[in-house]
């Protein structure tokens, strides 16, 4: 049926039959789960000795690793709740890494939910500068929010509109941009089969079409001399070089690219390769059967010169930055600093603000970006709440930043974390002197806030809900 059909079709690609058996023989069988620790997470650290004992290294990505065992046991572990690492497959994490995001750069993560690799770009950026995260559809908004807020990404603004729209705000302006396009999905056939119920040559010519367009938005966003990573999950000519070809077509000079990471890899079939111009032959393919993972395709290029847009909204160009910390919002800081007793790590290039009742930290821009552009969704993280007139640090603030905060830490054992997960209060065998609110932390790791009952002999977690679990497993 659909299968044959589509692995011969991405088949002819390859230079050889033993290569093109060794790939449908591979297509018929799962990919091995694989994670990337997550810098931001103060904890992350810890678990890459576990991780080099237990895992493999992925070959482009020094936080990845892959594991012969399933990926459920992974998602119910408690170090994943607290965001030390990400779910994600390995091919996926060569874009980022052939992007390169630094620290205090402005980056647009253009198609961004759910959120994987925008995590990953925050985490080389170290939660500094401004990271735009934009997605087209509205119901996977919560998706990247949730994935945002778990691995503490703070240096993102979200915004939500099509490509050719964004572009008419924001011109010649990223210094670096990831457009990871929607595709066919020909490439992750090994994760879902059900994809090729969907699967045509004309699904890939109509994708192809969207995705000429995403990149063009992309590559005017981009500043000249600026890098532009252009990724799909799909092995065809028509959704990569093809599309590539039509940028060139369009912008000529302009579009240079630039050789992608070098990986292992294999040559195209001569009569594919003959019909392409030499520049094209430097981008990389992931092939399922050489990497053992899903597939995909990774092009980087440069942008020689400005680029003009016919539709122009505004210009992101004469947006002013916040410089100062909103003063209400530093007065909180100073109550919690005071009450916790210790100082609130800061993030180059972020500034203090508040929403309704939401103490946020985020970049400097984000104001501007709010006030200019009709489809800002949010900024920055979450830090702190306030009610009525009290101050509160949110989850995220507790795992980031607990590990600063000595004086007020409650060590658990297993079970008590155990009972955590669960939503139920704890009772503990000998009472705490310290009142009031502690962080609960296991094995170094802090996991939540907590409130010690009056006669020291109960804590109650402030666990949201969501982090809720039947069973808990963990790791370390």
């Amino acid at each position: 049926g659909n299968l044959e059909d589509l692995l011969n079709y991405i088949g002819r690609l390859l230079p050889d039959e033993t290569q093109r058996r060794a790939f449908k023989e591979c297509s018929y069988t799962a990919p091995p789960t694989a994670l990337r620790l997550n810098s931001l997470a103060p904890h992350a650290h810890e678990l890459a000795d576990l991780f080099d004992h237990s895992g493999q290294p992925v070959p482009w990505c020094k936080e990845g690793y892959t594991f012969t065992a399933d990926n459920e046991h992974f998602s119910h572990t408690f170090e994943y709740a607290v965001g030390a690492f990400y779910i994600q497959a390995k091919a996926p994490m060569l874009a980022v890494e052939a992007l390169a995001p630094q620290p205090g750069e402005r980056v647009l993560d253009l198609c961004a939910a759910p959120g994987g690799k925008t995590t990953q770009i925050a985490a080389h950026m170290q939660n500094s500068g401004l990271l735009v995260a934009n997605e087209m559809s509205k119901k996977r908004i919560p998706a990247l929010v949730g994935n945002l807020e778990r691995c503490g990404a703070g240096n993102v603004v979200i915004t939500q509109a099509p490509g050719n729209m964004l572009a008419r705000y924001f011109h010649n302006f990223f210094d670096r941009i990831l457009l990871d396009a929607p595709c066919s999905g020909d490439g992750i056939v090994r994760k879902n089969l059900n994809m090729l119920r969907y699967w045509s040559p004309q699904d890939a010519q109509r994708q192809a079409q969207i995705q000429i367009g995403l990149l063009r938005a992309a590559f005017h966003m981009l500043r000249p001399g600026g890098t532009l990573v252009y990724s799909t999950c799909s092995l065809s000519i028509e959704e990569n070089e093809h599309v590539l070809l039509a940028l060139i077509k369009r912008y000529g000079n302009a579009v240079e690219i630039l050789p992608a990471p070098t990986i292992e890899s294999l040559p195209l079939a001569s009569e594919f390769k003959a019909e392409l111009p030499s520049a094209l032959l430097q981008t990389a393919r992931i092939w399922p059967h050489l990497h053992d993972t899903e597939g995909a395709f990774v092009a980087r290029l440069r942008k020689c010169a400005a680029t003009n847009w016919p539709q122009q909204e505004a210009d992101a160009h004469s947006w002013a930055a916040t410089t100062t910390d909103d003063p209400e919002t530093h007065r909180a800081v100073e109550i919690l600093e005071s009450l916790w007793q210790f100082r609130m790590p800061r993030s180059s290039g972020q500034v203090l603000a508040s929403s309704g009742r939401h103490l946020i930290m985020h970049p400097a821009l984000s104001d501007a970006i709010k006030d200019n552009l009709p489809f800002f969704v949010r900024s920055g993280m979450r830090f702190g709440r306030r009610h009525k007139n009290f101050y509160y640090f949110t989850q995220q603030a507790a795992v980031l930043w607990g590990h600063h905060i000595a004086s007020r830490q409650v060590d658990l054992s297993w079970d008590q974390v155990g009972e955590l997960f669960k939503g139920q209060p704890i009772s503990l065998t000998k009472p705490i002197a310290q009142r009031g609110e502690v962080i609960c932390r296991f094995n170094s790791c802090c996991i939540c806030r907590a409130t010690v009952e009056a006669d020291g002999l109960r804590l109650r977690g402030m666990l949201p809900r969501a982090y809720y679990r039947p069973y808990l497993n963990r790791l370390a």
